[in-house]
């Protein structure tokens, strides 16, 4: 019983695949070769390995192929015009377009390297020209002693093209010529002996170019005169702490000669002359304190003497 089952169920599979494929023939000639196609693949669900419907199959991806390609070369040769006009950028998106239909074409594969041919080469002259404006205009600029324009130009070159030589070039140059001018621009503050504002301006410089080995050497110079201003500065401090202490010392007023003392050892530790003051001063006070202390006893017991002698023996003896 099985076994007929299975006979029956096979012959049926062969009539729906024999039916199958006569629809699959009308549309080929109908010329509806998506369907046809669509058709085989439900075919070959049922039965992968039927070599009919892998033939027919064949015989209609064969036709697709050769009616897509039929299809691209119309659409190909509708774009000459394109090509006289330089519309690159609309060829580009259609033989995308295309690629997708016919993506072994050789006619087609042909065209898109032809274009990105031309769209390099056109990039290169672009390149070429816009490097040759940049740089007239930067020479405009160095001309005009425009230096911080030329900078700044410079630098929006290098953001889109990092590897730009020109820009690169010429924004050293500009630097330098920035500096330069300020420089030149400003001879008070370079040559005038207010330090602190010529390492000031000295700083900005090497903002613009820290490697300006000019302004380094200016900065180095003016560095040298501030430590030695500072020097200075601090010497006369500490002579006129050491004669304020010394007038306080022979007037007498001791706790202001040792606080006088450790202001100059705050400015010059170790000083010599305000360490021996200070010694000084601190045995006078402690010589001051001894008599102070004697002198207060003394009267002490003066004003206990009456009543000492009215009571002795309320005191005691030490």
């Amino acid at each position: 019983m099985s076994f007929c089952v299975i006979i029956i169920r096979m012959a049926d599979l062969q009539k729906y695949i024999k039916d199958g494929l006569k629809i699959v023939d009308n549309l080929i000639k109908q010329g509806n070769l998506q369907a046809a196609l669509n058709t085989c693949q439900e075919l070959l669900k049922v039965n992968p390995y039927d070599s009919d419907v892998q033939s027919y199959f064949q015989i209609v991806q064969e036709k697709i192929i050769k009616d897509n390609r039929k299809k691209v070369d119309a659409d190909i040769d509708a774009t000459m015009d394109l090509w006289k006009e330089g519309r690159y950028a609309e060829l580009a998106q259609i033989y995308d377009r295309l690629y997708a239909y016919a993506p072994g074409y050789d006619r087609l594969i042909g065209m898109m390297a032809k274009l990105e041919a031309k769209i390099s080469k056109l990039q290169k002259t672009q390149k070429e020209n816009l490097s040759g404006d940049f740089v007239a205009a930067l020479k405009k600029l160095e001309d005009e002693k425009r230096f911080a324009d030329m900078i700044q130009a410079c630098n929006e070159m290098l953001s889109m093209d990092p590897k730009n030589e020109a820009a690169t070039e010429y924004l050293k140059r500009g630097k330098r010529l920035l500096v330069e001018q300020k420089i030149s621009d400003n001879p008070r503050i370079v040559e005038g002996a207010d330090f602190e504002r010529s390492m000031s301006f000295f700083n900005s410089l090497l903002a613009i170019d820290p490697e300006n080995e000019t302004v380094k050497k200016l900065k180095a110079e003016t560095q040298g005169h501030l430590s030695e201003q500072k020097g200075v500065s601090a010497r006369m401090d500490i002579n006129e702490s050491v004669t304020r202490m010394k007038d306080l010392f022979d007037h007498s007023e001791y706790e202001k000669v040792l606080q006088a003392c450790e202001e100059i050892d705050n400015i010059d530790p170790g000083n010599f002359t305000a360490k021996i003051f200070k010694t000084k001063a601190q045995d006078l006070l402690h010589s001051e304190s001894n008599k102070l202390i004697v002198k207060k006893l003394k009267e002490a017991c003066a004003a206990l003497t009456p009543e000492y002698k009215q009571n002795p023996g309320a005191f005691v003896r030490i």
